[in-house]
């Protein structure tokens, strides 16, 4: 098995044992990851229009326009974890998290086949769309719930 879709199986595995351990209170979360998936595969299919950047090996070789593995399930896992905990500093939570999935992309550019960059797309577009992802998706879930600060309780 390629180093490839060693990571992207790991991926997976990683991301659904922290949601079976962490299951408890998830389920008011469900919603955001539904929408995190929608998302992550609306940026995927415009990013693949554009030829921003593409996936060249992915757990489903048929899929051709998104990465199965991030946009199905570790993205909208991600999504639940980071509405759910995220503390009052929302801003260093976001960054935090921001440029630890920005370094496991640079990487996952530079030395793998897992996703390959086109067309003037870079590093830092991956890091101001994930930060923005995480306000846009924790605005989502105010949003579905409809009260405000009390969406945390």
């Amino acid at each position: 098995m390629s180093i490839e879709l060693t990571v992207q199986y790991l991926s997976l595995l990683i991301a659904l044992a922290a949601l079976i351990i962490g299951y408890k209170g998830m389920k008011r979360y469900i919603p955001v990851a539904l929408f995190a998936s929608l998302y992550a595969n609306l940026w995927c299919y415009t990013a693949t229009y554009f030829g921003w950047w593409e996936f060249p090996l992915r757990v489903m070789p048929l899929v051709e326009d998104i990465s199965f593995a991030a946009n199905v399930v570790v993205v909208p896992v991600f999504a639940m974890f980071w509405v759910r905990y995220s503390p009052m500093s929302r801003i260093k939570w976001a960054l935090l998290w921001s440029i630890v999935l920005s370094v496991f992309e640079y990487f996952a550019v530079e030395y793998t086949s897992m996703i390959s960059y086109n067309n003037g797309y870079r590093i830092y577009h991956s890091f101001i769309l994930w930060m923005l992802s995480w306000f846009i998706w924790y605005q989502f879930h105010i949003w579905f719930y409809k009260d405000g600060w009390r969406a945390e309780k």
